[in-house]
């Protein structure tokens, strides 16, 4: 199917749309080098290799919460209570 444009329009679209995609290509690459620069990952950034140094985070314990615990229990032995009468 032949276009209807001439061919020097034919080529001017051509060129405008090879020229929009490397501008949205570059925007992207701009983008991504500038979040990394903004945002930088600390881990990859220590020294000497895995293993050395302090950890960045530390896990602590889970906390057991008693109160919810004591509450169940009281729950429960009021409930087997009702069901022996």
């Amino acid at each position: 199917m032949e276009s209807s444009l001439p061919p020097k329009a034919r080529q001017a679209n051509t060129r405008r749309l090879l020229r929009t995609a490397f501008l949205i290509y570059g925007i992207m690459v701009v983008g991504l080098l500038g979040f990394l620069i903004a945002f930088p990952d600390n881990t990859t950034h220590g020294t000497g290799t895995q293993g050395e140094g302090a950890p960045l985070q530390t896990a602590a314990k889970a906390v057991r919460y008693e109160g919810v615990i004591a509450n169940w229990n009281r729950y429960r032995n009021r409930d087997s209570r009702a069901d022996a009468r």
